[in-house]
């Protein structure tokens, strides 16, 4: 968030922007539950009321609207599309990072071979077809 502002992507007072608002309810709305859920071992606010929404929130509206702002920026020309160039480095080199893989597609064939084993296993498992 703080490439985006530095790059002025969005300008005017704080939350006149979509994603100030996107920003906000990933750190202090489900942010805040998962970190007091870990600290309260609690393992079911932790996992889908904190970091099962941080991470809904993140792949599917933050990305989305930085990616947006963006090309919007790019769009305008000169400083402003040089700006909106780097911070789309920077979100093209974060979901690169091994975090983010599954999301853009680029697991090896090892991974993706597992994930299918464990899917197929978790099926059998809890199928309510015998």
């Amino acid at each position: 968030m703080d490439a985006i502002k530095k790059a002025k992507l969005v300008e005017g007072e704080p939350f006149a922007n979509k994603i100030d608002w996107i920003w906000f309810e990933l750190w202090h709305h489900e942010g805040r539950r998962a970190r007091h859920g870990a600290s309260m071992q609690a393992p079911d606010y932790t996992h889908w009321h904190g970091l099962y929404e941080v991470a809904k929130t993140f792949y599917v509206e933050f990305i989305p609207e930085a990616r947006e702002l963006v090309e919007k920026a790019k769009a305008t020309g000169g400083a402003k599309a040089e700006a909106a160039k780097e911070v789309e480095t920077l979100l093209d080199d974060t979901l690169k990072s091994d975090n983010h893989r599954w999301f853009v597609g680029t697991l090896s064939p090892d991974e993706k071979a597992a994930r299918a084993k464990q899917r197929e296993e978790f099926t059998k498992r809890y199928s309510t077809q015998k």
